[in-house]
């Protein structure tokens, strides 16, 4: 009798268009999907709406590629949160916590109050929005690793043990499904990877993810979910999220004109 190996349960998340309604409830997390090369011709317009910090920071960068990628990714996000908010996006503030993390900081009490996180691979950029609930996102290209390595590093003997039952080419995959996982939950928690060989992963029969117990973040009285996503063309994500249940809406953004609809609305439609 021959057994099948359960590999992690990932999603394929069904796409909707940036010009459907992206009104952002209690009871919802938003995921938006960006293609960064199709926003570079705008560059401008990104820099124009950045802090100095801001472009403090991407002065840092000594590849001009990294530093267009840091301006779209971080304009974007404005734009996103000014949707929510129905603030402009050069309006947008944030502070950082120990690990550099950028937090929305709301002008006054009134403004809802947002959570974010985003993750960015091979040309795209994936953002994750709650209101209130904390929440983490990683997204990640297949490349060839010494996976072994790695794990022996990284991953618990649990976790070690789980992707050896694999054939190369399937490890590989579970291995990029596993570390999102774990990485999603250490940003949702604000520890980074500092913690990754300490959040062991528990898959299950059925290959749902059970949420690791290390820290006062994982409580009893918490509620983490973690949702492994396959974006396909060799790309794993996962989100982790401290809410018991929730409504997952994911949008897809083509083009600058696509950011510059999602502010149009008036600010109480948000």
């Amino acid at each position: 009798m021959s057994f099948t190996v359960p590999k992690i349960a990932a999603i394929a998340p069904t796409w909707l268009s940036s010009s459907e309604s992206a009104i952002l409830s209690s009871e919802d997390v938003h995921l938006w999907l960006m293609n960064v090369e199709s926003c570079a011709e705008s560059l401008l317009l990104f820099e124009q709406i950045l802090s100095p910090d801001e472009h403090a920071r991407a002065a840092k960068f000594r590849q001009e590629g990294d530093r267009t990628r840091f301006i779209i990714c971080r304009g974007t996000l404005r734009y996103l949160l000014s949707r929510y908010t129905g603030l402009s996006p050069a309006a947008i503030r944030f502070s950082y916590d120990s690990y550099g993390k950028p937090v929305f900081a709301p002008p006054s009490s009134e403004t809802p109050p947002l959570q974010f996180n985003l993750s960015h691979a091979g040309g795209l950029v994936l953002y994750a929005f709650t209101l209130t609930h904390p929440i983490g996102v990683d997204l990640e290209q297949h490349r060839p690793l010494e996976v072994s390595a790695l794990a022996r590093t990284f991953f618990s003997e649990g976790e070690r043990a789980f992707l050896s039952k694999f054939s190369t080419a399937e490890q590989l995959a579970q291995f990029f499904q596993l570390w999102t996982c774990k990485e999603a939950y250490l940003k949702a928690i604000g520890l980074g990877l500092s913690g990754l060989e300490q959040a062991e992963m528990a898959i299950a029969p059925n290959g749902s993810i059970r949420v690791p117990v290390f820290t006062d973040a994982s409580s009893s009285d918490s509620h983490w979910q973690i949702e492994p996503m396959s974006l396909g063309n060799h790309f794993s994500s996962a989100f982790a999220v401290n809410k018991p249940a929730f409504n997952l809406y994911c949008y897809r953004l083509y083009a600058v004109q696509d950011l510059i609809q999602l502010i149009s609305p008036s600010p109480t439609d948000c």
